[in-house]
């Protein structure tokens, strides 16, 4: 189970050097966005489109087919490996809403 801490702890929302609002920091490096490229492209998805600040308001993001599938997919399982990854049952939970490895202890399963 993916517990989303961009979703539960309020963490922040990402705008890239490459115009594009992602969930959270995680899905930034060069490795990462391209699996959450490949997971959208699996699901249909334009998550270059989507996600482009230059041609869609904060709002509309949100509201966008990338976004509400990503959340949706949180329940359902149809989520990106990075989100498997830091989130999900193996990742790690901060018990301070600080920087990571400041707090951070190993999630019980």
């Amino acid at each position: 189970m993916i517990k989303p801490r961009c979703l539960l702890n309020g963490l922040a929302i990402f705008l890239s050097a490459d115009n594009k609002l992602k969930p959270c920091c995680f899905v930034n490096p060069a490795e990462q966005w391209r699996g959450f490229l490949l997971w959208a492209e699996k699901n249909d998805l334009d998550a270059n489109y989507d996600l482009d600040v230059t041609k869609h308001s904060i709002e509309t993001i949100m509201k966008s087919p990338t976004w509400t599938t990503l959340k949706d997919g949180f329940a359902t399982g149809n989520s990106p490996f990075i989100c498997y990854m830091e989130c999900g049952p193996d990742s790690y939970t901060s018990t301070s809403q600080t920087a990571k490895h400041s707090d951070y202890k190993k999630e019980d399963k």
